[in-house]
This record gives structure tokens, C-alpha cells and sequence, in this order.
């Protein structure tokens, strides 16, 4: 299995710590601008809201304390980083080292958001047609990230298989 060379590595990580950094400047603005006065963007389909999510994915985990949940979150999305990485570092294609890169950023933009709020700061709220639940640029990142890797992840050509001839 060919691995990553250094200075693609550092590519690689320079663009989550973009990822990252988008997503940070994007909530670090909501959290500016947004209490208290939601901005509409796209008239009856698209607004910034802001919304601090305490809960894990859509709501889930409200039932747990507040330190037992932060505990869990961090563990399991620091633990699914982690994982990532190694998946990005050592798979074959670029189309599987950017999925799994763009997933991580997303992933670390919301860890940053637990460790330093202890809550995920959400602005995008899409109403047109159906309602959404609040997400961010990180939420972005990690449904992007997916999409690549259902849609052109792992396209590597496998060897060639040896037939038995028929007797």
C-alpha cells in the first residue's frame, strides 16, 4: 500500500487547519453578529440563526449530565479523528485522502468548538421546502467529506486475479 510522502502530508494538514480555520471565523462571527437578531439570506429558505448546541447530532444525548456527555463527545469524535487521520495518511487514492481529510476538519472544528464553549455553535438554518436542524461549516465539512468517500472513495484498480485454467 503506497503511503503519503511528507510534503503531501503537509498539504494534506494544511488544508484541515484551513477547514478548521473557516469554520472557527465562521462561528466566532455568528457568535458576534447573530444573538438576538437572525439575519435572512435567501428570503422563506435560508437564514443564520444562532444556536448553541449542548447535544450530541440533532438533539441526541439531552438526557445525560453536561460533564458525563462532554466526556463522551470528546472521546468518540477525538477517538473517530483520530482514526481519519490514519485512514487519510495511509490510503491509496486522492479522492479517499480528501474525504477522509475534509471529514476530520470537520470533526476537529466541532471538538475545538466542545473544548473551548463546551457547547457546537450552529448559524445555518434552512427552512425552504422542509425545516433543517442549525448546522455549521464544520457539519458542512463532515457531510462533504462522506459524500467523496461514498462517491469516489477507494477507486483503486485491484490487481489483476489469477484464473485456474478449467480441467
Amino acid at each position: 500500500m503506497k503511503r503519503m510522502d511528507t510534503a503531501t502530508i503537509a498539504k494534506a494538514f494544511a488544508l484541515i487547519a484551513l477547514g478548521v480555520g473557516i469554520d472557527q471565523w465562521t462561528k466566532v462571527w455568528a457568535q458576534g453578529r447573530l444573538p438576538g437578531s437572525p439575519l435572512e439570506v435567501i428570503p422563506k429558505a435560508l437564514s443564520f440563526v444562532y444556536a448553541e448546541n449542548r447535544n450530541m447530532a440533532f438533539g441526541l444525548g439531552g438526557f445525560l449530565p453536561p460533564s458525563a456527555k462532554l466526556a463522551i463527545l470528546l472521546v468518540l469524535t477525538g477517538g473517530l479523528t483520530v482514526f481519519l487521520l490514519v485512514l487519510m495518511v495511509r490510503s491509496p487514492d486522492f479522492a479517499s485522502r480528501l474525504g477522509y481529510g475534509v471529514t476530520a476538519a470537520g470533526a476537529i472544528g466541532n471538538i475545538v468548538d466542545r473544548i473551548r464553549l463546551g457547547y457546537v455553535v450552529d448559524f445555518i438554518y434552512w427552512h425552504g421546502g422542509f425545516t433543517w436542524p442549525n448546522f455549521n461549516v464544520a457539519d458542512i465539512l463532515v457531510c462533504t467529506g462522506v459524500g467523496i468517500l461514498l462517491v469516489f472513495g477507494n477507486r483503486t484498480k485491484a490487481p489483476d486475479a489469477k484464473v485456474a485454467p478449467a480441467r
